[in-house]
């Protein structure tokens, strides 16, 4: 269901009480851990006794037409973000006190929806243009697919000739993330800053390398975890980039693989725009299958190649994916690589030392 026909639903009286003990009973128990942190805290806690890390998300990004959202929305948003933080922060001192041997990772992370972090998304997609512009204008992304690669200058080309109202929204866009950033790190907690609809993206895209580059430096903990959809047919190209340029940057790279979740919007507004070729997401199941496991393939032998020459990973993956094909090619490429092996007689899979913190698996919350 989406936000604007819940909050019609709402509005009517009766309805509105069925509508939600409807989607209470249904949706919300079987997915989500709570409305509050609070509620989240007996499962996070059971979750952990299995050695099992959490997630936490508040869940509220841009309508499809990007309109406006109340600012005290936005505030409620923030807030319930940095309590987030508050609360893995300190689930993780309880649960994992000592995260060296997982590279400082305690598996203790927040979701935040940048969509869902200023009052006019709007702005983020009248700057995504004017991204896009000035690439084109330097030469850049010629055979990249939309919504092309992340590069400097980024994000002086969003703030560059703006109207003042996009501005103010942006400036303010990146203080809100940048105290969100530092109180993730204060709190050893992990940010996962979400990817969303491609036509917001490259401002997303710049903001994402900008705090990469300045709270993942190799010399600290890294705090800020990227998003990666294999479902755009500009992944491939993205992750050999991503690779190079945290190499070239000296920072290290965090991110979340995940296979994207709008294939239909994404389409509708290519056409509605009326653009001409081939769109920004893969035609077929099976090429964006084969996306995303370039990526396990990609990424794991990069891995290696690092723990071999320096004994450790410049790289944090998250699989994110409840794909069985998927999820058996990462094990299996884990244990060709001889970053994991079985131990025990029930065959455990047990990461390698070297290899620890630079892999996971994740998966919704579900009962």
């Amino acid at each position: 269901m989406s936000e604007s026909l819940y909050n019609t639903v709402s509005r009517i009286p009766i309805v509105s009480s069925i509508a939600n003990a409807f989607i209470m009973k249904t949706f919300f128990n079987q997915f989500l851990g709570g409305e509050t942190t609070e509620d989240c805290i007996p499962k996070i806690e059971a979750l952990r006794k299995q050695e099992i890390g959490t997630l936490l998300g508040y869940n509220i990004e841009a309508e499809l037409d990007g309109s406006s959202k109340d600012p005290g929305l936005i505030r409620e948003q923030t807030q319930h973000v940095l309590s987030s933080i508050d609360t893995q922060g300190k689930l993780a001192k309880k649960f994992w006190p000592d995260a060296s041997a997982t590279g400082g990772d305690n598996r203790c992370w927040v979701r935040i929806k940048v969509t869902g972090l200023l009052p006019n998304p709007v702005a983020l997609y009248h700057r995504s243009n004017a991204i896009l512009i000035k690439r084109k204008e330097k030469g850049l992304d010629k055979d990249v697919p939309y919504p092309g690669l992340p590069h400097d200058g980024d994000w002086e080309a969003a703030l560059n000739g703006v109207a003042d109202a996009d501005r103010t929204e942006l400036v303010q866009l990146r203080a809100v993330l940048e105290s969100i950033a530092s109180k993730a790190r204060e709190n050893n907690v992990r940010i996962v800053i979400d990817a969303e609809q491609s036509w917001y993206q490259p401002v997303i895209d710049s903001l994402t390398d900008e705090l990469m580059q300045k709270y993942n430096t190799l010399d600290g903990p890294a705090t800020c975890i990227a998003s990666f959809q294999a479902y755009l047919r500009r992944y491939p190209q993205l992750l050999d980039q991503q690779i190079e340029r945290a190499d070239k940057k000296r920072y290290k790279l965090l991110f979340k693989q995940v296979r994207g979740a709008y294939m239909v919007t994404e389409a509708a507004r290519w056409r509605k725009e009326g653009r001409e070729g081939p769109g920004p997401v893969w035609p077929t199941k099976e090429e964006t299958d084969a996306s995303y496991n370039y990526g396990i393939e990609k990424i794991l032998s990069t891995v290696t190649e690092q723990v071999r020459q320096t004994g450790r990973s410049r790289i944090s993956v998250v699989f994110a994916t409840h794909n069985s094909i998927s999820i058996d090619l990462a094990i299996k490429t884990l244990e060709r690589n001889g970053l994991a092996k079985r131990e025990d007689s029930e065959g455990r899979l047990v990461i390698s030392g070297e290899a620890a913190g630079s892999i996971a698996f994740a998966q919704l919350y579900g009962k």
